[in-house]
């Protein structure tokens, strides 16, 4: 039995109709021997997010070629948005998911990045290339020049490979660490989240959770020389590599307080240790190389500035926020939603998951809250702080209406697919140029 899976039936093998559907039985329960002898492709692991990431992939080309029809034409020199490649009106599904942070990712994957910083008008420098990570778009830069395709049929494409793979890593690690359940959870409410489009247009979203999920299964299977590669690769395609920090720190500690230390006890501690300060020192890697690249001081910093991004702690745009939208109210609310989530940390059904996942689902939402700002951009980073989706799964287990999971899971894709075309029609694609604009 898998750990915290509760049959409630008299016999496990035989589940009453009136204690857990025989189908969810069979799927939360597996004979995993027989599993492991199956085909690579008949394994349910391996198929599962497969379909269920594909399933919502013709979602998101049906909502993105559908609302295309909506789209104004976006010339050079258009107003409050910097335009480098013009498009028409309804300019098709490729054009829409490589709009936006897009076009500095093609500007990266065609030109690379610039040896000078621009300047305005003033000295200070103006928003430029250096803002945005290598990995992606010099891996779709490099496709490119192997096949001849152009970034508009690279980017989307190499994004949505990679969400297939990150979907397979995360139902990998979630099944492994937590459950059966929780994995069909973690990919299904991923998948159909409001900004999960994302995972098939020329951002970053794919490969960053990727990253994040190697690291947390490596980390898991103590495969630490490997966990520093895959900080390093983390540390280039997004800006969270402070964020496994902690998560090192939890994993260490839990192997302390369960004496699980091996022979060498002391050594893992100094290993472990040498490890976190790596993950936090890798957070200025990315910066140190712009300044030496550009021979210019702060150039990544102030870089950002031309975004109004600023290196500081934005706790205070979120308190801000939240009085904006509804008032005391929602500063009330706010702080009751964070006392109930540290509940939850704190309580045996998260402990559960063991410390990495744990370690990810505390620090990650912490990040986001003190780093960054309070953009429209803040619900796509959610798409990282996929330990929420196992606070779903133990929701809809809970007895009232465990019996119903399936269902209310299926009413979960229902919800979000039509979320998903919410965040199309208003974030990727560019009706007017009045809205708050920013995805």
């Amino acid at each position: 039995m898998l750990p915290g899976v509760t049959v409630t039936s008299a016999s496990a093998d035989a589940p009453s109709r009136r204690s857990e559907p025989r189908l969810g039985h069979r799927l939360e329960h597996p004979d995993r021997d027989a599993e492991l002898r199956a085909p690579f492709w008949r394994r349910f692991p391996v198929w599962f997010p497969f379909a269920v990431f594909a399933l919502s992939r013709l979602f998101v080309w049906v909502a993105a070629n559908y609302l295309s029809r909506y789209q104004i034409p976006l010339p050079i020199g258009t107003a409050n948005i910097r335009i480098f490649y013009p498009s028409p009106a309804d300019p098709g599904y490729n054009a829409i998911m490589t709009g936006w942070d897009g076009q500095w990712y093609r500007v990266i994957a065609e030109q690379g990045y610039p040896a000078v910083l621009p300047r305005v008008g003033w000295g200070g420098i103006d928003m430029n290339p250096w803002a945005f990570f290598p990995v992606f778009p010099m891996t779709a830069g490099m496709v490119m020049k192997v096949t001849g395709l152009p970034f508009g049929v690279v980017a989307p494409m190499l994004s949505t490979l990679i969400g297939f793979v990150a979907m397979h890593m995360l139902f990998k690690l979630v099944d492994q660490a937590v459950g059966r359940w929780e994995a069909i959870v973690a990919v299904v409410a991923t998948c159909f989240f409001i900004a999960s489009p994302a995972f098939s247009a020329s951002y970053t979203e794919s490969t960053a959770l990727l990253g994040v999920v190697t690291v947390l299964w490596l980390l898991r299977r103590r495969q630490y020389w490997w966990v520093a590669v895959a900080l390093l690769v983390l540390s280039l395609s997004r800006n969270v590599v402070i964020a496994m920090v902690p998560v090192i720190l939890a994993h260490g500690v839990v192997r302390w307080r369960t004496g699980d230390e091996g022979e060498h006890p002391v050594r893992l501690r100094v290993g472990l240790g040498a490890l976190a300060a790596y993950a936090g020192a890798l957070t200025w890697l990315w910066p140190t190389i712009v300044t030496i690249a550009t021979d210019t001081p702060n150039a990544y910093n102030d870089t950002m500035l031309a975004w109004n991004i600023e290196t500081k702690i934005k706790l205070y745009l979120w308190w801000n926020l939240l009085y904006d939208y509804w008032g005391v109210m929602g500063q009330v609310a706010g702080v009751l939603g964070i006392a109930a989530f540290a509940w939850f940390m704190l309580s045996k059904n998260s402990w559960r998951w063991g410390p990495e996942i744990w370690g990810w689902a505390g620090a990650y939402p912490a990040y986001i809250i003190l780093v960054t700002s309070t953009t429209p951009s803040r619900v796509r980073y959610a798409l990282l702080a996929f330990p929420m989706t196992l606070i779903i799964a133990w929701f809809l287990k809970l007895r009232w209406w465990s019996r119903y999971r399936y269902w209310l899971l299926g009413l979960v894709v229902v919800v979000g697919a039509a979320q998903m075309w919410w965040w199309t029609e208003h974030y990727l694609v560019i009706e007017n140029l009045t809205d708050d604009l920013y995805p």
